[in-house]
C-alpha cells in the first residue's frame, strides 16, 4: 500500500496555520508551542514537494498551492469527522441501508406506511425494497441478502422470527357489467363450473392456498387461463375472460372496467378465506439496523385490508378502486 503524502494531524496544524496565517495565534489553537508547529509544517511541505507558505520575518503569507490545500483540506477533515459520527449512528442502527423483501400485495399500502413510519423516526435511513417470490424472499433472507422480508405464513420458526402486519381476504374479481356485481357480497359456489382465471403454479402460494379453498368449498371453476401477474389476471377478468380470485388489497390497482367484491364465507370456515401477511427476520440477525425495524413493526398497527359490502353496480374508474381502497401502482411480480 502507497503510503499517506500526510497525516490528520499534520493536515489538521496546515488547516489551522493557513486560517491564522500567524504560526504563534496557531499553535495557541492547537495547544502546542510554534518550534513543533514549525516543524510539522515543514515536514508536510517536505512530503509533497511543495512550497505552502513564505515566511517572512514579520509575517506569514499562503501560496497558491497551498489555498487550493486549504480547501480539500477542510473537506477531508470534515468527512473525517462526518464519518466518525456516522459510524456510531451506524452502530446504533439509525444510519444505512435496509434491504426489505416483499410480495406483490403488500406493495399497494402496507410496505409505504411500514417504510414511511420507520423513515419519520430514523430519517438517516434508507430503503432497498425487492419484489420477489416468497420462496426467492426466503432464500435471500437466510443468505442475508435480505435483512426483512414481508411474506404468507407459515414461517419456519426455527429459522425465523416474526411479525404479522397486514390481515386481507380473498376477494372476487368480476368485469364491469357481470351479473354478480348487483350483489353486496358473492358466495363461494358462485364461481362453480364458471369461467375462472387461475393463478399459476409459479406463484405457488395463491395457487396452492386457492386450490384447498375450492376443495373446502367443493367448487370446480372451469379454468380458462392460469396467470401469475396480478395485472394480467385482472386485465382479463376486464376482457370477460372468467372471473378470479384475488386478494382485497389488489384493489388498490384500480383497474377500470373490474369490480371487486367480498366473499361470503357461509359454508366454509371463513380462516380459509384469510391472507396474513407477516414481517421475517432470521432468528441470528443481531444487526442494530434490523432491531430498529422491528421495534418500529411492533408499534406498527395492523393493517386490516377487508372489502366491505358495497351498494349494487358500482363501477370502477380509471385511478379508483372499487373497494374505495387506496390507489397504487401496477406490481411486476406475483406472489410465491
Amino acid at each position: 500500500m502507497t503510503p499517506l503524502p500526510y497525516d490528520l494531524a499534520e493536515l489538521r496544524c496546515f488547516v489551522v496555520l493557513g486560517e491564522t496565517l500567524h504560526f504563534g495565534h496557531a499553535a495557541a489553537r492547537l495547544n502546542m508551542t510554534q518550534p513543533p508547529l514549525s516543524r510539522r509544517i515543514a515536514l508536510l511541505e517536505q512530503k509533497l514537494g511543495v512550497q505552502l507558505f513564505k515566511r517572512g520575518r514579520r509575517s506569514v503569507n499562503i501560496t497558491p498551492a497551498g489555498r487550493y490545500l486549504l480547501h480539500e483540506a477542510k473537506l477531508i477533515l470534515k468527512r473525517v469527522e462526518d464519518s466518525a459520527v456516522e459510524a456510531r449512528l451506524a452502530a446504533e442502527g439509525t444510519l444505512g441501508t435496509l434491504t426489505i423483501g416483499f410480495t406483490a400485495s403488500v406493495g399497494y399500502v402496507l410496505l409505504p406506511n411500514l417504510i414511511a413510519l420507520h423513515h419519520k423516526r430514523y430519517p438517516g435511513t434508507s430503503f432497498a425494497c425487492k419484489e420477489l417470490l416468497i420462496d426467492e424472499q426466503l432464500r435471500q433472507l437466510d443468505s442475508g441478502a435480505l435483512d426483512v422480508a414481508i411474506i404468507r405464513p407459515p414461517v419456519d420458526a426455527e429459522r425465523f422470527h416474526s411479525r404479522i402486519l397486514m390481515q386481507d381476504r380473498w376477494a372476487l374479481a368480476l368485469p364491469c357489467g357481470h351479473a354478480l356485481t348487483r350483489r353486496r357480497t358473492v358466495p363461494l359456489d358462485a364461481l362453480h363450473e364458471q369461467s375462472y382465471i387461475a393463478w399459476s403454479p409459479a406463484a405457488a402460494y395463491a395457487h396452492l392456498s386457492l386450490e384447498g379453498v375450492f376443495q373446502a368449498a367443493g367448487v370446480r371453476p372451469r379454468t380458462v387461463a392460469s396467470v401469475s401477474l396480478p395485472p394480467a389476471i385482472l386485465s382479463m377478468v376486464r376482457a370477460g375472460l372468467g372471473l378470479a380470485l384475488v386478494p382485497s388489497a389488489m384493489a388498490g390497482l384500480g383497474v377500470p372496467g373490474v369490480v371487486l367484491r367480498p366473499l361470503d364465507p357461509a359454508r366454509i370456515d371463513p380462516m380459509i378465506l384469510a391472507l396474513d401477511s407477516v414481517m421475517a427476520w432470521r432468528r441470528d440477525n443481531v444487526s442494530a439496523m434490523v432491531e430498529r425495524m422491528i421495534e418500529t413493526a411492533s408499534e406498527f398497527e395492523v393493517t386490516k385490508f377487508m372489502l366491505a359490502p358495497e351498494k349494487a353496480g358500482r363501477r370502477t374508474g380509471p385511478g379508483a378502486s372499487p373497494s374505495g381502497a387506496p390507489t397504487a401502482p401496477p406490481t411486476r411480480d406475483a406472489e410465491r
